[in-house]
């Protein structure tokens, strides 16, 4: 009896093992639960990888997902990142007049009770919230923002008299309550939603725009010609308490409001708000500085790594190569049918330290022969193999369960196994979390501030993994 028992445990045994490598869906947490996908498994794929700078960015106009909708944004940032340094972000911002049409010039005795500007939150902030005093500096453009393509390395030319600052904490999802002035009745406080307000200093408010000459008033396009625009930036040396962060601030949300009495000659008094909005053009100046950090030697290192960086805002991205696919990989699996391949990225522990978690998002695309950008046919909505965008799709969301990244890349790989397409150079960068639409491959990184230290190569506790699950041909 005991016999028939450990004989009967060892055969359950045998079939849990050998059924283990029979169901390979349990492979990754990109697979849908309901899915069942027999094959043989193949996990030691080479792959190299390189830690590389990001291309310039054009960041003119830039608009993000909100809401399901596109909306305008533009970054600001300070923050200091104990692995990739200091990052830097300035806005250079058009304003136009209210409603777009022409201001009326008031007469008589003005006075200026305050001026605010006004940035709204977008998504997408990344950093802390909790510690860092921000302190965000203003002044006034001494070049008009046009309609043309300014990249991430302009630097913006401005007054250096400071017209506003102030000092305030990140808070990207609590609302704010002012005091609103209404026309002809009592002002009342109104809930609004997140927004950074600064002070603006009100004699320049005064004499630079409200009591300025009639013509340059006249509309929108005269005023951005003579106001030339405002230049945001933080002052690095009084944002202080903690590491700091980057924002998205919604540009068509953005305004300077100005709250001044007009008494008449007859001694009425008006109460009136002006609000002057963002309008036009506007664009982002973003700097990174690696000094002392790890990454200036893995940017040096030209070959294959055990850890990658990979940092928005045009920062950093990785390049991966299979070396071993045209060859090795090729030969084993000769005839067999590809059911699956999906890359498996793992961060490095210890380098997820609040308020820098990982990137919420990758994004994975690759160079066509020209050296450009292009889709991978399975983040391609006209390729006949494209799933979809989400987790269980292409791909690339982070599980802070399983502390991974999975992309479902079997088209991709199929054709380099077979030669229809040459790999020019495969990337990883991060991307908006948001945008649920299409994958981001040429300014992605301007929607994301995050970073990741992963895994590289095999000599890395946490190297990156292909996993390919394939039927073997039969044989006859």
């Amino acid at each position: 009896m005991k016999f028939s028992k450990l004989g009967l445990l060892t055969l359950l045994i045998s079939l849990f093992i050998l059924s283990s490598c029979k169901k390979p869906d349990t492979v990754g947490l990109a697979v849908d639960p309901s899915e069942v996908i027999n094959g043989t498994l193949l996990d030691t794929v080479s792959i190299n990888t390189t830690t590389l700078r990001d291309d310039s960015i054009v960041t003119t106009n830039l608009t993000g997902s909100q809401a399901g909708a596109s909306v305008s944004v533009f970054p600001l940032a300070y923050y200091k990142d104990p692995i990739f340094g200091v990052t830097e972000a300035n806005a250079a911002l058009s304003l136009g007049t209210p409603a777009s049409t022409a201001f009326t010039r008031p007469t008589g005795t003005v006075t200026v009770d305050s001026a605010v500007l006004v940035l709204r939150y977008g998504r997408n902030f990344y950093g802390d919230t909790t510690a860092t005093n921000y302190k965000l500096n203003v002044y006034q453009l001494n070049e008009q923002p046009l309609n043309q393509a300014y990249y991430n390395t302009k630097a913006w030319a401005y007054n250096p008299t400071l017209i506003g600052t102030g000092s305030f904490h990140a808070r990207p999802n609590d609302s704010v309550k002012v005091l609103q002035i209404v026309t002809g009745a009592k002002d009342t406080i109104k809930k609004l939603q997140p927004q950074i307000r600064i002070p603006v200093n009100t004699a320049f408010v005064k004499n630079n725009i409200l009591l300025t000459d009639s013509s340059k008033l006249i509309g929108t396009e005269a005023f951005k010609r003579y106001f030339k625009g405002l230049y945001l930036t933080f002052d690095k040396a009084q944002t202080t308490g903690g590491p700091g962060g980057n924002f998205y601030l919604l540009t068509d949300s953005c305004a300077l409001n100005v709250y001044y009495k007009n008494t008449s000659s007859t001694g009425t008094i008006d109460t009136v708000m002006a609000s002057f909005p963002a309008s036009g053009n506007y664009a982002a100046q973003i700097k990174h500085d690696y000094t002392g950090t790890a990454i200036q030697a893995a940017l040096s290192n030209t070959t294959s790594s055990k850890t990658v960086y990979l940092q928005g805002l045009a920062g950093l991205r990785a390049k991966i190569a299979f070396p071993s696919l045209a060859t090795n990989v090729k030969k084993l699996l000769g005839n067999a049918a590809l059911n699956r391949a999906e890359l498996i990225i793992t961060p490095v522990a210890g380098t997820q330290i609040y308020p820098f978690l990982p990137a919420p998002r990758l994004t994975m695309y690759r160079y066509n022969v020209a050296k450009q950008r292009t889709l991978i046919p399975d983040a391609n909505s006209n390729d006949t193999r494209f799933i979809s965008l989400l987790p269980y799709g292409f791909g690339g969301f982070y599980n802070s369960i399983k502390n991974e990244y999975h992309f479902v890349i079997t088209g991709y790989i199929q054709d380099l196994l077979s030669g229809k397409t040459i790999d020019y150079g495969t990337f990883l960068a991060p991307a908006d979390y948001y945008n649920t639409t299409s994958v981001e491959y040429s300014t992605g990184s301007a929607y994301s501030a995050g970073r990741l230290v992963a895994g590289g190569d095999k000599t890395s506790a946490y190297k990156m993994k292909l996993n390919i699950i394939y039927t073997p041909a039969l044989v006859k």
